[in-house]
């Protein structure tokens, strides 16, 4: 069985669309006694995945992808992806519904906010008949071995039960022009419960998949995903 880290691709020629939260969600942060600055409460990389948020998101552009993703590094799918996924890896994936919002839905002050923050060709790209898309959800299906991946355990926190590992990462070399080191993450095949497309325990928004996966992609061409062992080598044990 082979396992790939997928990443989203930004799109060669012309960048893919991205989306950005119409509504900034509020949220009292509780800081836990114990491990100091790490909050307990939801942060929006798990707020994302609560079915019940209404979500009201714009897209920065009009070029869309069938996997595109977020100003939070979540995925969002297409019609035509959440139908290949429905059909084909149903008991390893689940959708959550997206309020999409056209530039003329946007107030003054939002625009305002996108144009200090991104610049005014940004906000101007704003499409007003974005199409449909969703939010992806996927299980944590499988272990890392992270004394094997050179993950470090840097943050146990017996109050709140928070666990932070630092984790290596690839090194470029600007002089060579090159990626110099890639780092390789090795997944327990045995504790792989059969999901196709999946999360790692303890390796936070990283996805992986199998050949399945890879190949139902290509079958159905399907678009937005990178197969890479560029940044990140996938090895089982």
């Amino acid at each position: 069985m082979n396992f790939y880290y997928v990443t989203t691709d930004e799109g060669k020629r012309k960048k893919f669309a991205v989306g950005g939260l119409k509504e900034v969600y509020r949220y009292e942060r509780t800081i836990c006694p114990t491990c100091k600055g790490q909050c307990v409460t939801p942060d929006y990389y798990q707020l994302f995945n609560y079915k019940t948020w209404n979500l009201k998101m714009y897209m920065s552009r009009d070029h869309y992808a069938d996997f595109m993703s977020t100003e939070y590094l979540q995925l969002i799918i297409s019609e035509k992806a959440k139908k290949v996924l429905t059909e084909n890896f149903g008991d390893a994936v689940d959708f959550g519904d997206i309020e999409m919002v056209s530039h003329r839905d946007l107030s003054a002050e939002k625009l305002k906010e996108i144009r200090d923050a991104q610049g005014y060709a940004y906000a101007k790209k704003i499409p007003n008949d974005p199409p449909q898309f969703y939010r992806l959800f996927l299980k944590r299906d499988a272990a890392i071995d992270f004394e094997k991946s050179g993950y470090k355990l840097v943050v146990d926190c017996p109050t709140c039960g928070y666990k932070f590992y630092e984790q290596p990462i690839f090194e470029y070399s600007v002089e060579l022009g090159k990626i110099t080191y890639t780092p390789t993450v090795y997944i327990i095949e045995s504790t792989w419960k059969g999901c196709d497309i999946f999360r790692a325990e303890g390796e936070g928004l990283a996805i992986f998949c199998t050949d399945k996966f890879k190949e139902a992609y290509d079958q159905h061409k399907l678009t937005g995903l990178i197969f890479s062992s560029d940044y990140l080598k996938v090895e089982t044990v």
